[in-house]
């Protein structure tokens, strides 16, 4: 064997599969989606920092995850005015891919103008507020990049509504993991002020514009205000509501169990739902269930119990609730039963 081809093989040997660009893209594709992965692998060396900056890998990187992961939530809380802050960003990662509260902190403009706007929720890496003071007009942040938008004020339906309901939703077409630079809707819910009609409007920042106000035929009381107001499930947004009767011979001893709203965001239509024989329960939590349908989570503070309740539908489109689960939390968290305790939040001595 000549020297050259003794060298040639050696070279052979000696190279690594890493070499390979497009080997390396798709390893790179592979490493978990945390929010530190990409930019330690970046620090490797040239090479690699130029195959994670690409564009093209950074799209085929959000493609493949799909789902993002959960950085934290935001808590809005009312303090006095002239704070430093009321939004407080709560991370839940571990270290090194925790988030500090800082960085998703409202910048000094923004805090002084959402100091008298109220949280609507916080969904696909954007957050809402509204503020009700001068007509239904919504803000929605970027907590990423810092930017906002201020949307014009919603119909007049909506003005000076005290009972309202919404999210913020990244639009049709959006590229998952890039809500930022996507194009995004709004969606306000509430009742009319006259005859109680459940409503739904959508905003579009393709277009700039709210759509027309739709509207069910079924009056209810109002659309409820617990935190968080909606849940995504699917393409359909659901909150609760309180129906009563319009009949003057009934009062409001008379009123029909709580119920579920649902839009249809693809249809953009409002259907309303009976809910489950839900009792003597403070908290009501609308959720998704294991196998993807509509679940409600209600917990009791006087018995300290959990309930989760999920909606059947069989196969002649007839819905029942049942009760597939329920959690003693004194047994969770290893409390004991006494015969005199703290009094719950919003409960009043007898």
């Amino acid at each position: 064997m000549s020297d050259d081809q003794a060298a040639g093989r050696r070279r052979r040997r000696s190279s690594s599969p890493l070499d390979d660009d497009d080997l390396l893209r798709e390893i790179l594709l592979r490493v978990p989606p945390n929010p530190s992965t990409l930019p330690r692998a970046s620090l490797v060396c040239k090479r690699w920092r130029r195959l994670v900056s690409d564009p093209r890998f950074l799209r085929r990187f959000r493609n493949h995850h799909q789902r993002p992961p959960l950085l934290g939530f935001f808590e809005h809380r009312y303090i006095p005015l002239g704070s430093e802050n009321h939004l407080l960003f709560h991370p839940v990662l571990e270290p090194p891919d925790r988030v500090p509260p800082r960085r998703f902190s409202l910048g000094p403009d923004l805090a002084g103008a959402c100091r008298r706007m109220e949280l609507l929720a916080c969904c696909h890496g954007r957050v809402a507020f509204f503020d009700t003071s001068g007509g239904f007009t919504v803000l929605v942040w970027d907590p990423v990049t810092g930017g906002h938008v201020r949307l014009p004020p919603a119909p007049p339906e909506f003005a000076n509504l005290l009972l309202f309901n919404g999210t913020v939703l990244c639009a049709p077409g959006g590229e998952h993991g890039a809500c930022h630079s996507s194009r995004f809707k709004v969606v306000a819910l509430s009742t009319s002020t006259n005859d109680r009609l459940p409503m739904a409007c959508v905003y579009s920042s393709e277009t700039g514009i709210w759509g027309d106000t739709i509207y069910h035929d079924r009056p209810c009381r109002g659309v409820d205000l617990i935190y968080p107001g909606t849940t995504l499930i699917a393409n359909a947004l659901y909150c609760k509501f309180f129906t009563c009767s319009l009949d003057e011979e009934m009062g409001d001893d008379m009123a029909e169990p709580d119920g579920l709203l649902e839009f249809d965001l693809d249809r953009q239509s409002l259907t309303v739902m009976e809910g489950p024989p839900v009792n003597h329960a403070d908290y009501h939590q609308i959720i998704k269930t294991v196998h993807g349908g509509v679940g409600l989570a209600s917990l009791s503070w006087r018995t300290l119990q959990l309930q989760v309740w999920h909606r059947d539908v069989n196969r002649h489109n007839v819905a029942t609730w049942l009760l597939s689960k329920t959690v003693d939390l004194r047994d969770v968290f290893g409390l004991q039963e006494s015969g005199s305790r703290e009094m719950a939040p919003g409960e009043q001595e007898m």
